[in-house]
């Protein structure tokens, strides 16, 4: 069961990170499979709720600086990932996901004016979390 759990919650930010990249918007029905399918196997309300409304702070606090700096699917997908990982395993995700973006911005060396998506370098951050 926790394979199909995960399963499922790869093949969901698999799609939102594609979805970021050809349209640069998140659908919600992303948010709402990846909370579902936590409640498959090894739930914990705690950890996820914890999960739910710490891991999204320092993008809501982005975006009170610069509105346009993250956009609203970017911090949905943050709490869907928060509720789904926990605090731990999701702050490994965020933390990987916001190195390869960052790390991907300046080797590319892209305009700052940019905007990049984030869903696909999430998506890596996610996997490499529920490996560890």
């Amino acid at each position: 069961m926790l394979a199909l759990k995960n399963l499922i919650f790869t093949i969901t930010l698999v799609y939102a990170g594609y979805e970021d990249l050809k349209k640069r918007i998140i659908p919600d029905k992303v948010h709402v499979i990846i909370m579902i399918s936590s409640l498959l196997y090894d739930f914990s309300l705690f950890q996820s709720l914890i999960g739910f409304f710490v891991l999204p702070i320092p993008f809501i606090m982005a975006v009170l600086f610069d509105e346009n700096s993250i956009g609203g699917g970017d911090i949905k997908l943050v709490a869907a990932i928060g509720f789904f990982l926990g605090l731990m395993k999701g702050t490994i995700a965020l933390i990987v996901g916001q190195f390869l973006a960052i790390f991907v911005t300046v080797v590319f060396k892209r305009n700052r004016k940019d905007t990049i998506p984030m869903a696909p370098y999430l998506t890596i951050g996610c996997f490499i979390s529920l490996l560890i």
